[in-house]
C-alpha cells in the first residue's frame, strides 16, 4: 500500500501540523501519500498513482506527530498566526501596518519566503546567502532604508531578525507606546527595598506589626543613614525621590497594598513570589485533558453538614473525590467522619479520626470498578437507561450488569495537593501498583486543581445544602439548633451522595463539555463520555486478590514467638507456623522487618508478604488477632480505639488487649441493642450526680405554726418611716437635714401648698 522512497527532501516542512491541507504530498510511516480528504479528526490518505485501493484513514494528531512525517510539496512553511495571535489584533491598525512591513523586510534579509512567493524564487544578489554574510546583508538593508528615508541601523535590523525568530510577528511589535507607569510614582526604587526589607525584618524578629507612622519613622531612618553621603551632594530631585513626603509615603503603602492590619501579610505573600498561573512566563496553562482518565484531579474538605457517628455522638464529616478532567465526571467519592478528641500523652490521638491515607486508596480504588446500584435508589440511576454506552461496556466487562449511571475510568496521572494523606508512603505506593502517576500541585498556583475546587463548591450548593443540619461556613448564615435537627448516619449520608453523582451529576449539561461537531450545545458528564470512549476504547481492570492485598496500609514489623504488633493488637497463628519468620526478613531497607498489610476497616486478620516465597507459590500468610473470638460483631480500628479509651479511663493498661477486647465488644453489643429508657448522656453523669426522680417521696415532719419563726416587723408606722428624725451617728448632719435636699421624697402636707413646712414658712 506504501510507496517507499530513499529519503526526505531537505527543504520539507517537518512541523506541518497547521500547513496540512487537501492534495498535500507528504511522508509518513516510510512512504509517500495524498492527503484527499478530512472527516472530523481524521485524515484519508492514498497513495499516488493507486485509484482503486483503499484510504488509509488516520488521527490528525497521530499523523502529524509522527517523527518522519513532512510534507513534501512546499519547500518552506507558511505564514502561520500563533496561539497568541489575538494579541495582534488588538493592536491599533498603524502598529499592526508596521509588523506587516517589519515582516517583509526580516524576510527578506533572513531569504525567508513572503506570502505568495513562490519558494523557487531566487533571493535578490544583495541579500544571497551564498554571496554575502548576515552581518554584510544587515548593513544592506539598513543602508537602503535610510536612503529611502527612513533612518535605520544595522544594530536595529538584526534586533528585529532575532526578535522575529524567537517570537515570530509579535516580536517585531513596537512596545514602547504600551508601557505602563511605574506603580510607585516618582519615589526611588531604593526606598520601596527598604520597605520590604524592614518588614521582613520584623516578621523574622518576631515583632508586633504597629502603624504605618512607625514604618515610615523606620524607612526615613534608614534612608538617612544609609545614603546619608548621596543626600548630601545629591539634586532636588534625588533628595525628593528618597526623602518624599509623608503623604506621598501613605499613597505609596496604598499603593503597595500595605495596611495596619496586614503589613506583616504582605510583605509574606512577596517573599513567597507571585503564584503561577497561565500569566506567568514558563508556567503550565489550565488543566485540559482530550481523553478520559488522562488527567483526574482529588481533594478533600468538609461537607459542611452533622451527623450522627457510630458511637452516638454528633459529629462533623469529610468528603474525599476524585473527579476526571476531561468529562468532569466523578468517579470516587467516600464520606469519613472528623472528630478532635485528643487522649493521654503528648501528641497522642485516640478515638480520633479524619481523612488518611487509606481513605483515600478506597477512592482511587473505586474507580477501578463499576458503582452497583443499591436496594431503594431510583430507577434513573441505573446505568442501562442513561446515555451511557451500556450494551458496550457490558460485553466488556460483566460487572456492568445492576451498575449505576457512573463511568469507569482508571486514572493516568493523579493530580494532588500536599496534603498528609496524599503524600503518604501507602498512597504513593499503592498508586504505584495501579500504574498511576502521582503528580503533585504547584504551591500557590490555583490552575493545577482548579477542576476539583470548584466541583466541591458545586457539591455544596447542590447537594449539602439541602441536607438537615447543614452548617453555613459562614457563622451569621448558620442556622440555630442544629444539633437537634433530623441527623443522616454516615452510611446513609454516603448513600445518598452515590445516588445523587448517579442521578444528578452525571446527568446535568456541564458548560465546560462540548463536542465539536455541535459547539452550542453542553453535554453531560455522561454524554461527553459515550462519545470520548469510543475513541480510546475500554478495558476491564479486575483487580486480584494479591493486588488488592496491596494497596492496603503497610506495617513493617519484626515477628517473635509472640507474633507481631500492629497498634496495640498480637497477631500470631497457632503450633509455631510463623518460626520460619522470625529474626530478620533480609531487607537491609527496612532493618530487617517483614512486610505487613491489613485493613483498618477488618482488622480482625493481617496479611503477611513472604517475599521469599517460590515463584509459583502463594507469598501471603494469612494471621489472625489472638484475640478475636472474644469480639463477635463485626469491628474496625475506630472501634478498637474508643475501647481502648474506654478502658485506659476505667484505670486499666494499655497492654492487657483480652480487657480491651472486651470492652470494645461491650461498647459494640451497646450500640447494637441502642439507647435504653434510662440512659443520661455521659456529659451530665461526669458533671453531677443523679438527682432522686422525686425529691419529697420519703415524706416531711408536720408543720407546726408556732415553731416557726415569723419575720422582723417594722417598728414604727410606714407613714412615719421618713419623717421621725434620728441622729446619724460620727455625722453632724441629721435625718431631716439630709432628706430635706430630696424634696421629692417627701410629700406636702395637708393644707400645705409648699413641699414641706419648712419652705411654707419661708415663703
Amino acid at each position: 500500500m506504501t510507496a517507499p522512497h530513499d529519503e526526505v527532501p531537505d527543504g520539507a516542512v517537518r512541523d506541518g501540523a497547521d500547513t496540512l491541507a487537501l492534495g498535500d504530498a507528504i511522508a509518513f510511516g516510510g512512504g509517500r501519500w495524498l492527503v484527499t480528504a478530512f472527516h472530523g479528526p481524521r485524515v484519508f490518505l492514498t497513495t499516488p498513482g493507486e485509484t482503486t485501493a483503499e484510504p488509509l484513514i488516520i488521527l490528525q494528531p497521530v499523523l502529524t506527530s509522527a517523527k518522519d512525517f513532512a510534507v513534501l510539496n512546499r519547500a518552506a512553511p507558511r505564514t502561520v498566526v500563533t496561539h497568541r495571535g489575538h494579541e495582534l489584533k488588538a493592536l491599533p491598525a498603524a502598529l499592526r501596518r508596521e509588523v506587516t512591513r517589519w515582516e517583509r523586510i526580516v524576510k527578506e534579509v533572513l531569504h525567508q519566503q513572503a506570502p505568495n512567493v513562490p519558494a523557487a524564487t531566487r533571493p535578490k544578489p544583495a541579500f544571497d546567502p551564498e554571496l554575502h554574510t548576515l552581518k554584510q546583508r544587515y548593513r544592506t538593508k539598513a543602508d537602503q532604508l535610510t536612503e529611502a528615508g527612513w533612518p535605520t541601523s544595522p544594530a536595529t535590523i538584526e534586533r528585529k531578525c532575532l526578535a522575529w525568530r524567537k517570537e515570530g510577528l509579535l516580536g517585531l511589535i513596537d512596545r514602547r507606546g504600551q508601557r505602563a507607569a511605574s506603580a510607585h510614582g516618582r519615589v526611588d526604587q531604593r526606598v520601596i527595598d527598604l520597605v520590604w526589607e524592614i518588614l521582613d525584618g520584623e516578621r523574622d524578629q518576631g515583632l508586633s506589626p504597629g502603624t504605618l507612622s512607625r514604618l515610615i519613622g523606620r524607612v526615613q531612618q534608614t534612608v538617612r543613614a544609609r545614603y546619608a553621603r548621596e543626600l548630601a551632594d545629591a539634586d532636588a530631585a534625588t533628595v525628593a525621590a528618597l526623602l518624599p513626603s509623608q503623604p506621598t509615603y501613605y499613597r505609596l503603602l496604598q499603593r503597595l497594598g500595605i495596611t495596619a492590619h496586614n503589613a506583616h501579610a504582605a510583605a509574606a505573600r512577596r517573599a513567597a513570589g507571585p503564584p503561577l498561573s497561565a500569566l506567568r512566563p514558563g508556567s503550565r496553562r489550565a488543566t485540559t485533558a482530550c481523553w478520559p482518565g488522562e488527567l483526574v484531579q482529588i481533594d478533600t474538605t468538609g461537607l459542611d453538614v452533622l451527623v450522627v457517628g457510630d458511637d452516638g455522638q454528633i459529629i462533623s464529616v469529610e468528603l474525599t473525590i476524585a473527579i476526571d478532567v476531561a468529562t468532569r465526571s466523578i468517579v470516587g467519592a467516600l464520606i469519613v467522619p472528623k472528630r478532635f478528641r485528643r487522649g493521654a500523652g503528648a501528641g497522642r490521638w485516640l478515638g480520633g479520626r479524619a481523612t488518611r491515607s487509606f481513605d483515600t486508596v478506597q477512592v482511587v480504588a473505586q474507580s477501578t470498578a463499576p458503582l452497583p446500584v443499591r436496594p431503594g435508589w431510583s430507577p434513573e440511576t441505573f446505568m442501562d437507561g442513561s446515555d451511557l454506552p451500556f450494551e458496550e461496556l457490558l460485553a466488556a466487562d460483566e460487572r456492568f450488569a445492576g451498575a449505576a449511571a457512573r463511568p469507569v475510568i482508571k486514572p493516568e496521572t493523579l493530580v494532588v495537593d500536599h496534603g498528609s494523606p496524599f503524600v503518604s508512603a501507602d498512597f504513593t505506593r499503592s498508586c504505584n501498583c495501579l500504574g498511576i502517576e502521582v503528580r503533585e500541585a504547584r504551591l500557590r498556583t490555583p490552575v493545577d486543581k482548579a477542576i476539583v475546587e470548584r466541583a466541591m463548591l458545586a457539591i455544596k450548593t447542590g447537594f449539602s445544602q439541602h441536607l438537615a443540619s447543614y452548617t453555613h461556613h459562614r457563622l451569621d448564615l448558620r442556622g440555630k439548633h442544629l444539633r437537634k435537627q433530623p441527623l443522616w448516619t454516615i452510611a446513609q449520608l454516603q448513600d445518598l451522595f452515590e445516588q445523587w453523582v448517579a442521578l444528578r451529576w452525571q446527568q446535568t449539561p456541564h458548560g465546560a463539555l462540548r463536542s465539536p461537531f455541535t459547539p452550542g450545545l453542553k453535554l453531560t458528564p455522561n454524554q461527553m463520555y459515550a462519545a470520548l470512549i469510543s475513541l480510546r476504547g475500554y478495558r476491564a481492570m479486575a483487580l486480584t486478590e494479591s493486588e488488592n492485598r496491596k494497596l492496603l496500609p503497610t506495617v513493617w514489623t519484626r515477628i517473635n514467638r509472640k507474633g507481631f504488633q500492629i497498634n496495640n493488637r498480637t497477631y500470631n497463628l497457632d503450633k509455631g507456623a510463623l518460626d520460619p519468620f522470625r529474626g530478620s526478613s533480609g531487607l537491609a531497607a527496612f532493618q530487617g522487618r517483614w512486610e505487613v498489610h491489613y485493613s483498618p476497616n477488618q482488622p480482625e486478620a493481617a496479611w503477611l508478604f513472604n517475599h521469599r516465597a517460590a515463584p509459583d507459590s502463594d507469598p501471603w500468610v494469612e494471621v489472625p488477632f489472638i484475640h478475636r473470638r472474644i469480639l463477635h460483631d463485626r469491628w474496625t480500628e475506630e472501634s478498637w480505639e474508643q475501647g481502648l479509651q474506654v478502658h485506659l479511663a476505667a484505670g486499666g493498661h494499655r497492654h492487657d488487649e483480652a480487657a480491651i477486647a472486651r470492652a470494645t465488644h461491650r461498647l459494640l453489643s451497646k450500640a447494637a441493642k441502642g439507647p435504653g429508657p434510662d440512659d443520661a448522656p455521659a456529659a451530665s453523669a461526669r458533671s453531677r450526680p443523679a438527682a432522686p426522680k422525686e425529691p419529697y417521696a420519703a415524706g416531711m415532719p408536720p408543720l407546726d405554726p408556732e415553731a416557726v419563726r415569723p419575720f422582723r416587723r417594722l417598728d414604727r408606722p410606714a407613714a412615719e418611716l421618713f419623717t421621725a428624725g434620728e441622729p446619724v451617728k460620727d455625722s453632724g448632719q441629721s435625718v431631716d437635714a439630709f432628706l430635706a435636699s430630696l424634696p421629692e421624697l417627701n410629700p406636702p402636707a395637708d393644707g400645705d401648698n409648699g413641699y414641706n413646712g419648712q419652705q411654707g414658712e419661708d415663703r
